[in-house]
């Protein structure tokens, strides 16, 4: 997508932010030859699919406060990446238990220069035990990760109370899931917040982002050990 694409589908980044997101989806895609981080299909759509659904988030973030914000299970850097260039105020971290996407991560946050992007490889369930990362973030993401209940499990012990997390998914599924996560959301000290709906470019459909926000410190035994979260849901 050009710069005026982006503009005309509502997304308001500036020409410098646009630079630093089309050196990066270059990066990306050279990357994905190697490593696969992406299906072959959304290789193609990238810019469409990808970099303008991590940008939905944008208006939820407020753009004059600097923030930590975690990305769980980053994958490709998505939302992670977009979001970082786009609001250079955001201190972000990628998170993946795949070492390869972890070093594909790295190479390409290095080439681009992004000193405010930093990389972890490790389980959600063991980090978020780890006092350097333990309810000390200010924002949690997580997109095509796993189901409402395990994902307020996973970025429970990550972000700080009065902190907020930001769930991608389907419309269908942030409903359908949200009913499902009412147990999961009380004992992980989660209320839901909002849940807003967007529509993506080029007939990608609609998408939603499933907004919780921690009322209160984590008990100390969650989250469970790896597994259980996916196995049977709090």
């Amino acid at each position: 997508m050009t710069h005026a694409e982006l503009l005309a589908a509502g997304f308001e980044i500036d020409a410098a932010a646009y630079e630093r997101l089309r050196r990066f989806v270059e990066r990306l895609r050279r990357e994905n030859r190697r490593l696969n981080l992406l299906s072959s299909r959304a290789a193609v759509e990238i810019w469409p699919a990808h970099v303008c659904d991590s940008l939905a988030l944008l208006p939820l973030v407020r753009p004059s406060q600097p923030a930590r914000l975690l990305d769980l299970g980053s994958g490709g850097g998505l939302p992670g990446v977009p979001l970082a260039c786009a609001n250079p105020l955001l201190r972000v971290t990628l998170l993946d238990a795949t070492r390869k996407k972890v070093e594909a991560l790295q190479r390409i946050c290095s080439e681009l220069g992004f000193d405010s992007v930093a990389t972890v490889c490790g389980r959600a369930e063991t980090l978020a035990h780890d006092p350097t990362y333990r309810e000390s973030f200010d924002l949690v993401t997580a997109r095509a990760l796993a189901p409402l209940p395990a994902l307020l499990e996973y970025a429970a012990g990550f972000v700080r109370p009065g902190g907020r997390c930001h769930f991608f998914k389907s419309c269908q599924a942030a409903e359908r899931e949200r009913e499902a996560a009412r147990s999961a959301a009380r004992a992980c000290q989660m209320a839901h917040e909002r849940t807003v709906t967007y529509s993506l470019p080029a007939g990608h459909g609609e998408r939603a982002i499933v907004t919780y926000i921690k009322q209160g410190p984590l008990r100390d035994d969650l989250p469970r050990p790896p597994g259980r979260a996916g196995r049977k849901s709090l």
